[in-house]
């Protein structure tokens, strides 16, 4: 009987320390932390509007002025980011991105031995 009980304890304990292993609060190995590349970000960024009966480029840019911004640079994004006013007037009720700089950042981390 002693042999009986000892043996089912042993099992449980090797149990309790394979699911402990394998999903619990031992880890089974060190996590390996790679070290991410600084990534560069452009800064530049577009805010959606819907346009109304007047709307021209210019009205839109002193609406949402971007002084880092040069009016041929930012003319220039605009187009390339709304290539069907290239050939026609900017019409009531159409979805516009306005281009804008976001602040840039580093985006590098300083990761933790």
């Amino acid at each position: 009987m002693k042999i009986l009980f000892g043996a089912i304890s042993i099992l449980i304990l090797i149990h309790v320390l394979r699911i402990d292993f394998t999903e619990g609060t031992i880890p089974t190995r060190a996590e390996i932390v790679e070290q991410q590349p600084c990534q560069e970000v452009d800064g530049t960024s577009s805010i959606p509007i819907t346009s109304i009966q007047g709307d021209t480029i210019e009205s839109l840019f002193a609406l949402y002025p971007e002084p880092e911004m040069s009016f041929i640079d930012r003319l220039e994004m605009f187009y390339t980011l709304n290539p069907h006013l290239e050939r026609q007037s900017i019409v009531s009720g159409d979805k516009i991105l306005l281009p804008i700089k976001l602040s840039t950042e580093d985006k590098c981390e300083e990761l933790i031995p």
